[in-house]
């Protein structure tokens, strides 16, 4: 059950195991009543399949998820300590529930119940999990010195459950998690003497600086120390071809993302076009290639092609899974929100704006991927080439509600809150000039 919020927002993350669950529909609660059996019906949930299940469900539908949250939070802190109401699967998804909703009080209150529970069940995988939600809201929230003291107490756990294959995963994740709080919380040269003396694989080390240089602004280092990992892996002698191959993939994907950080798409061209050929059933290569070349301006005919070809491959590959019983049917049926994003803005950039607009406002439906700024802002540009204003600056307010992902975003920001009032000045002088012509019709 590791970090089930996360798998809301993800595809492939989203079907595991889903087919085979046997959790029957839940009834559409209307009622605090109906919301109330809901919420405790919950505490039936018997594996973490038919738990990730649920929480799929019930984060569908965003008003009664919040409405869910808020009165199970009430009757959390209304029961007494030792009348709770929820187990520790219930708890653990209404954990997840209110950190998808940025409720972070709530969230944060699941979570320690979950902490204490799992102490009293004497599991320690139960544990981590309590912990490691407990470090996603603290990370989410900024509190990094919390995250720090959440993530040594994951690696203070100890015992046979300790080689367990889930237990392993939520302490690589912690001491990703505490290198990167450190470095937020002000300590840059802690976070790398902490990777120093981790008993990693060496290519797995460079990775790690490579991802904390990036994020303190040093894309040089960052891509130098990609070298050094892409060195370290081919010369480790007990990877088979597979993984190699898989890691040379993942080396030159980030090496790519760095160039376009950079500005430098030419080289990240080149390397993402090595890649298509080299993975042509990966549908992020197509895609990223096409998205960057259309995004400046370049080879737009041939970027359409490979937005395109990206489309197929990732309805193929859904189709795939659902065949093989990995997905549920909705899962396959669903295009993924950044590909239709990426054919939205190069139908755009090619002067499409009619088609643009239909595959863009797709993009922003999707209630799992959607909350992205750029996604709204590419659909607001399209209203503006059509002269759409008004549509232009409800999409561009929305697109200001949602929080920033990546750096890149921060910049984005910048852009589309001048955008914005573009276009709200826009609006004004023709309210203002029909106005005008009102009061002259007026006078006449």
């Amino acid at each position: 059950m590791k970090l089930l919020h996360a798998i809301l927002v993800g595809l492939a993350l989203g079907g595991a195991g889903l087919a085979s669950a046997t959790a029957a529909p839940l009834p559409t609660p209307k009622t605090d009543d109906q919301l109330r059996e809901t919420l405790l019906k919950l505490n039936e949930l018997s594996s973490d399949k038919i738990t990730l299940e649920r929480l799929r469900e019930l984060a569908k539908d965003k008003p009664i998820a919040k409405r869910l949250v808020a009165i199970a939070a009430k009757m959390q802190a209304d029961a007494k300590p030792k009348e709770k109401p929820f187990k520790f699967n219930a708890a653990y998804l209404l954990g997840n529930l209110a950190l998808n909703q940025k409720d972070y009080a709530s969230a944060k209150g699941f979570f320690e119940f979950c902490e204490e529970t799992a102490k009293k069940l004497d599991s320690e995988l139960k544990l981590a999990q309590a912990l490691e939600g407990q470090i996603d809201v603290a990370y989410a929230s900024k509190d990094y010195a919390r995250v720090i003291a959440k993530c040594e107490a994951v690696l203070s756990i100890a015992s046979e459950a300790d080689e367990l294959e889930e237990l392993t995963r939520t302490k690589t994740a912690a001491i990703r998690r505490m290198i990167f709080a450190v470095a937020k919380n002000g300590d840059t040269e802690k976070a790398f003497r902490i990777i120093d003396g981790i008993p990693y694989k060496p290519w797995y080390l460079h990775q790690l600086r490579s991802d904390l240089h990036r994020e303190l602004d040093k894309p040089d280092e960052a891509i130098a120390a990609l070298e050094d990992s892409m060195k370290a892996m081919e010369d480790d002698e007990k990877l088979d071809d597979e993984t190699k191959i898989a890691l040379r993939n993942r080396i030159r994907y980030s090496t790519a993302n760095i160039y376009v950080d950079l500005q430098k798409v030419d080289k990240a061209a080149i390397i993402l076009e090595q890649l298509v050929k080299d993975d042509p059933e990966n549908p992020t290569y197509p895609n990223d290639l096409g998205f960057i070349w259309c995004d400046n301006d370049k080879n737009l005919e041939q970027a359409e092609k490979l937005v395109r070809k990206a489309l197929e491959i990732d309805e193929k590959n859904r189709k795939k899974l659902f065949a093989d019983k990995k997905i549920d049917e909705e899962t396959a049926k669903k295009q993924t929100a950044a590909y239709l994003d990426s054919l939205g803005w190069v139908l755009f950039k090619n002067k499409k704006y009619s088609e643009a607009e239909t595959y863009l406002l797709k993009a922003s439906e999707d209630e799992e991927e959607a909350e992205h700024i750029e996604i709204w802002d590419h659909l607001a540009d399209c209203y503006m080439a059509q002269g759409k204003v008004q549509l232009a600056v409800d999409t561009w307010t929305k697109s200001l509600t949602f929080d920033d992902v990546s750096k890149r975003d921060i910049e984005r920001r910048k852009k589309v809150s001048v955008k914005l009032q573009k276009a709200k000045a826009s609006l004004q002088k023709k309210d203002e000039k029909k106005d005008e012509k009102k009061d002259e019709k007026e006078k006449k």
